[in-house]
C-alpha cells in the first residue's frame, strides 16, 4: 500500500493526457479535417492507454474495490467511452462524427467525476 498515491498520481496523469490527448486528435481530425498521420499521433494513445488500463487494475488489486460498485459503472463507461470514440473517427469529418465525438468526450468527463467523487 506504501506505492498507491505514486501509482494514484500516475494514473491521474495518464488519464489526463489520454482525455487530451483525445480530444486534440478529434479536434483536428473532425473539425479541422487534418489527417492524423504522424507516427506519435497514432501510436501515443495506445500506448497511454495501455499504461493507464494497467496501472488502473494495479490500484484496484491494492486496494480491492467491490467490482459491482462505481467501479463496475466507470468500466462500463470506459467500454461506451472507446466505442463512442471508434464511432467518431470512422464516421469522418461529417455532423455524425462530430456529434459521436462530443458524446464521447461527455463520457470521459463522466469517468472523471466518478472517479473524482467515489466512495472510499
Amino acid at each position: 500500500m506504501t506505492y498507491y498515491p505514486l501509482l494514484k498520481n500516475i494514473h491521474i496523469i495518464i488519464a489526463l493526457l489520454s482525455g487530451m490527448g483525445f480530444a486534440l486528435r478529434g479536434y483536428l481530425r473532425l473539425i479541422l479535417n487534418r489527417p492524423l498521420g504522424h507516427p506519435i499521433i497514432r501510436i501515443a494513445p495506445h500506448v497511454l492507454d495501455t499504461l493507464l488500463l494497467a496501472t488502473g487494475i494495479a490500484l484496484w488489486i491494492m486496494v480491492g474495490w467491490p467490482f459491482f460498485s462505481w467501479l463496475g459503472l466507470k468500466i462500463g463507461l470506459i467500454v461506451a467511452y472507446i466505442l463512442i470514440g471508434i464511432g467518431a473517427f470512422r464516421s469522418g469529418h461529417s455532423g455524425r462524427g462530430v456529434i459521436l465525438y462530443l458524446l464521447a468526450l461527455i463520457v470521459f468527463l463522466n469517468i472523471a467525476i466518478i472517479a473524482v467523487h467515489k466512495p472510499l
